[in-house]
């Protein structure tokens, strides 16, 4: 199940005896486990119903879970990147025999930021109905976390001004949260967000710097393109990483293209991208400065350069700076007859 099943199965109570955590969206997942404190532990006794455990021995798991709660229904075990499940242990018979018999009074939840490398405590949990996916958000999904967000703090957002917070400080969880903290904070007394708000304070992403880096190639302005990069550059950002995000948004644009060649409407592309109507127009709109041919040959050029500096051919000094002047060149490259 994915955290919005989740939550709907903890407001009916409707929990297995044994969960399992996993995926990269921390804050969904630190924020699942909040509510599934806040649902079994009444209020001044979480730490009469809460156990946590950090590489137990099986016996004393057990004993954990087999512990009855104190005027609660359900206590928590809490198990942090257990060492039988991110291969710095092997999980015993004993356990792998005893978790899909786990009392009903007790919810047993394996929470995991390190990768899962052990799959058997895990294939226990699905069986049980346990397992929980918390994945990057894209889309409506995401559109709808940022709106949910503003109103949670007493503000109002549409999706359109949504999107554009996405777009311009990246689809992580965590750090929208902080971007929204601090645009509801600004002039609370409006009750809506609008755009301008967004543009004067968010703090813009990496992607967005190098869209807007992008733009300039696209628009033919070579000095604004350099000096973006160079900005780039001075904050730290490497040159390999900088040549495959722009390898992305040609790879983006050449997505659009082949589905703008298979006549999908402005209507299905969004969901073909895994993005928002926003964000899926801005592509549309770099991908209209070149043909299909310039867009092909500008995502051979950067896979080209990308492939000559990790082979040794070029050095990575340089040859980013190269394809960008090539990409610049394409505009002014006649097409064939």
């Amino acid at each position: 199940m994915n955290h919005q099943e989740f939550a709907r199965r903890l407001a009916k109570n409707d929990l297995p005896s044994v969960l399992f955590f996993e995926g990269p969206e921390e804050y969904l997942k630190q924020s699942a486990l909040q509510d599934l404190r806040k649902a079994l532990l009444p209020e001044g006794l979480e730490e009469l119903n809460e156990t946590r455990l950090t590489a137990p021995e099986t016996d004393a798991l057990i004993a954990a879970a087999e512990t009855l709660p104190f005027m609660a229904d359900r206590r928590l075990v809490l198990l942090r990147d257990y060492p039988a499940i991110t291969g710095r242990g092997e999980a015993d018979e004993k356990l792998l025999e005893y978790l899909p018999h786990a009392p009903a009074s007790s919810v047993i939840l394996f929470y995991n930021v390190l990768p899962v490398k052990q799959r058997k405590i895990r294939n226990i949990a699905e069986k049980m109905g346990g397992l929980v996916k918390f994945e990057p958000l894209s889309g409506a999904a995401l559109t709808s976390f940022v709106t949910d967000a503003f109103h949670n703090l007493g503000r109002e957002c549409d999706a359109r001004t949504a999107d554009f917070l996405i777009f311009t400080s990246g689809s992580d969880t965590n750090q929208l949260m902080s971007e929204i903290a601090k645009i509801a904070a600004y002039h609370p007394e409006e009750p809506k967000v609008n755009p301008e708000d967004v543009k004067a304070l968010a703090t813009p992403s990496m992607e967005s710097k190098v869209f807007s880096l992008v733009d300039a190639i696209l628009a033919g302005q070579d000095a604004a393109a350099f000096s973006q990069l160079r900005n780039l550059l001075r904050n730290g950002e490497s040159r390999i990483m900088v040549l495959s995000m722009i390898t992305r948004q040609f790879r983006l644009m050449q997505h659009v293209k082949i589905m703008q060649y298979e006549k999908l409407s402005q209507k299905e592309m969004p969901a073909a991208l895994g993005m928002s109507p926003y964000i899926t127009q801005q592509y549309v709109r770099q991908a209209s400065s070149y043909t299909a041919r310039q867009v092909k040959e500008a995502v051979r050029l950067c896979l080209d350069t990308d492939l000559a500096i990790k082979s040794g051919v070029l050095r990575e000094e340089g040859a980013v700076e190269a394809v960008m002047l090539r990409l610049l060149m394409l505009r002014k490259k006649p097409e064939p007859a």
